[in-house]
């Protein structure tokens, strides 16, 4: 800890020698003026999701980055869901100034703006990488502000936070085959229930809380929640006798810091450069520990004696022909322009991702 601190202060006076901030006593440096670069900063965040759970971890990972790049001066204090606000409800309590911050998933904010999947998880769209990769240096990040903006939300956002595929269904029955869908009870939030819906599945949204008993009850046939790991954690594999896969409905998943934004300007530049590098430290250090804990937890189903099933290739072409031509539908019917110029964007990357890994990436298996 002394040593990062002693780098921040040296940090610190650079900092305030290069933009002019001076100390209480004007051109002053030394003690005084490292103070007045770094002050004291105390912000209370909160998640959407229950202490424990490796989402809330997320939150957690970052702000200890932003207490120990600080040298303890901009401490976070992280609330799982239901301390402050509602899970659901951290958005708009960030709006107001009831709370600082929050660790959410950009996804549950459709009803503020069509946008918003588009930063968190696209059906049969978008991997991983690729994800990563259009936020950062594609022009992802920028539309992502500028959707908050447009919605009228008095927030920043940033990413917050990645993980691979989510489980696509924890299942009473095996889904391989179109017809395996027809019928299914089936829980399932935003664009995949919608797609769903076309597909004959009855599609119902049901919070996390309530997954395990509903699949216990028979109420559900099958649910997504996740993934494998976080699956894992709320004990499906207890009441399903199968998982199925690929991650058709959420092939990446992203989730969201976000911050008042009058809280947010606020800080010295000095924090807000603190914030942007322990988020994307955060983001890449959860990713890797998700994919393990992933892999781990597919083991311990197979030890359960889950079964597998996977959908069929040419079902899950099918399945995205009628997710695409879902959103396409939509975004001509909204007639938004962010809506549209995102869409845009977002297909216009996969064809060239596409086409690079295709060139570039050896063969697997």
């Amino acid at each position: 800890m002394f040593r990062i601190k002693t780098i921040t202060l040296v940090m610190a006076a650079i900092f305030t020698m290069a933009v002019g901030f001076t100390g209480c006593g004007g051109q002053e440096t030394g003690e005084e003026s490292v103070e007045a670069v770094l002050p004291d900063v105390r912000w209370t965040l909160q998640t959407t999701w229950s202490q424990g759970w490796l989402l809330h971890e997320m939150a957690e990972d970052f702000a200890k980055r932003v207490n120990d790049l600080s040298g303890g001066k901009f401490i976070i204090d992280v609330q799982p869901a239901g301390a402050i606000v509602g899970g659901l409800e951290v958005l708009d309590a960030a709006d107001s100034g009831a709370i600082d911050a929050y660790h959410s998933w950009p996804g549950y904010w459709m009803s503020k703006h069509p946008s918003a999947p588009f930063f968190a998880s696209i059906p049969l769209h978008l991997e991983p990488l690729m994800h990563t990769t259009w936020l950062y240096n594609y022009g992802g990040k920028e539309l992502y502000q500028e959707m908050m903006d447009e919605a009228g939300q008095n927030v920043v956002v940033m990413p917050g936070g990645v993980t691979g595929p989510e489980m696509l269904a924890h299942s009473n029955k095996p889904l391989e085959e179109m017809e395996d869908w027809k019928g299914l009870k089936y829980r399932a939030p935003g664009w995949w229930g919608e797609v769903l819906k076309e597909l004959g599945v009855a599609v119902t949204m049901l919070p996390g809380t309530e997954l395990y008993p509903a699949l216990d009850r028979g109420i559900l046939d099958a649910t997504e929640f996740s993934t494998p790991a976080v699956n894992r954690q709320q004990g499906f594999h207890e009441v399903a006798d199968f998982i199925a896969g690929p991650g058709l409905h959420q092939p990446t998943c992203f989730f969201e810091l976000g911050f008042n934004k009058d809280a947010y300007n606020e800080l010295p530049e000095l924090y807000k450069k603190i914030i942007d590098n322990a988020a994307m430290a955060m983001t890449l250090h959860m990713w890797t520990k998700s994919n393990v804990a992933d892999m781990e937890a597919l083991d311990h189903f197979e030890e359960r004696g889950i079964k597998r099933t996977y959908v069929e290739p040419e079902v899950q072409r099918e399945m995205r022909e009628q997710a695409w031509e879902w959103i396409d539908n939509d975004v001509k019917k909204r007639d938004n322009d962010h809506y549209s110029r995102t869409w845009a964007s977002v297909n216009e990357f996969w064809e060239r991702f596409s086409d690079y890994e295709q060139f570039m990436v050896p063969v697997r298996k």
